[in-house]
């Protein structure tokens, strides 16, 4: 989808409003360029899937410290991190 900027108003700005990762993959264009990123960073990605803002909100201990740091070592790991690999189309 060739969209310049975030979309203001209207359904194009539903649709970016969210927090679905894979939908955001596919909305910015960057579906095809992950299933040619290297295997860790697909590893990466795979493991940060599940997130959801919601999980801010569970119950202390619903999410062992072994889960939130596999999802931050996920986003943040070097080279192959989730964040640093989105960064390089910014």
């Amino acid at each position: 989808m060739d969209t310049p900027e975030y979309p203001a108003s209207g359904k194009l700005k539903s649709a970016y409003a969210v927090h679905d990762f894979d939908q955001l993959l596919l909305l910015s264009g960057l579906k095809e360029k992950i299933n040619l990123a290297p295997v860790e960073l697909y590893a990466n990605w795979s493991i940060t899937i599940p997130w959801s803002p919601e999980m801010r909100y569970r119950p202390k201990g619903s999410v062992s410290k072994d889960e939130a740091e596999q999802i931050l070592n996920a986003v943040r790991d070097k080279p192959n991190g989730v964040l640093r690999w989105i960064m390089k189309y910014w």
